[in-house]
């Protein structure tokens, strides 16, 4: 079915969900702006510690997310492959020097969040990609180890970017853009790990939105 462009831009522009008053937010000092933003042992060894630290500084936010979801959908490819006994492949080099790994995964995230913050329409298949690989390294056996050892502190304020989009950020649209965010925070969620540290953080932020909105709301009453 086609879209009419003019229609569908025009339904994004606005959701009928800003509830706050800008000047009151402003006031109060709370205004919110998140746009800051291989066949043997030995070779498989070599492979993992000659893998050069990822530099993203491309021009796209398409190539910002290409380089580390590559590099990451290989890996596991490969753990995938040493599973199942076609390829031998030694990780255990990577309980000492796992830097490369940590930095793709920390860019993963950097810029999921930087897609999150200005989302296109349709959402682009990579960033479906993106968050799938995401899902796969914290849940592999071997991997998650790792990802979650060295980069739990990145998730956790991955997954608070992603909360706060969707409470704060007035330039997100409320329902076309915001589905992708939750999709992911739902998919971050069924992780045994991060599920409970995920379900404290929604609640915690939703309780400091809720209190600012009825101290907003008490500025407001007070004229």
């Amino acid at each position: 079915e086609s879209i009419n462009p003019t229609s569908y831009s025009s339904q994004l522009e606005d959701s009928g969900c800003d509830v706050c008053n800008d000047s009151a937010f402003d006031s109060l000092g709370i205004a919110s702006d998140f746009h800051q933003s291989e066949h043997n042992v030995n070779t498989s060894k070599h492979w993992l510690e000659r893998a050069p630290p990822l530099n993203l500084c491309h021009t796209s936010k398409e190539q910002s997310l290409t380089a580390p979801v590559h590099f990451l959908q290989r890996l596991l490819e490969i753990r995938k492959l040493s599973e199942g006994g076609i390829l031998q492949a030694d990780f255990s080099e990577l309980e000492n020097d796992s830097f490369t790994i940590c930095s793709s995964v920390s860019q993963l995230l950097d810029g999921l969040t930087v897609f999150y913050n200005s989302p296109k329409f349709p959402a682009p298949s990579f960033l479906t990609e993106a968050v799938c690989v995401l899902i796969s390294l914290i849940t592999d056996t071997k991997l998650s180890n790792h990802v979650l050892k060295k980069c739990f502190k990145k998730i956790e304020e991955f997954k608070k970017n992603l909360i706060q989009i969707i409470l704060r950020n007035r330039s997100v649209n409320r329902f076309q853009a915001l589905h992708s965010v939750s999709q992911t925070l739902g998919l971050l969620g069924r992780n045994n790990i991060l599920r409970n540290s995920l379900i404290s953080l929604l609640l915690s932020e939703v309780r400091q939105f809720a209190e600012q909105l009825l101290q907003a709301h008490q500025v407001l009453s007070s004229f």
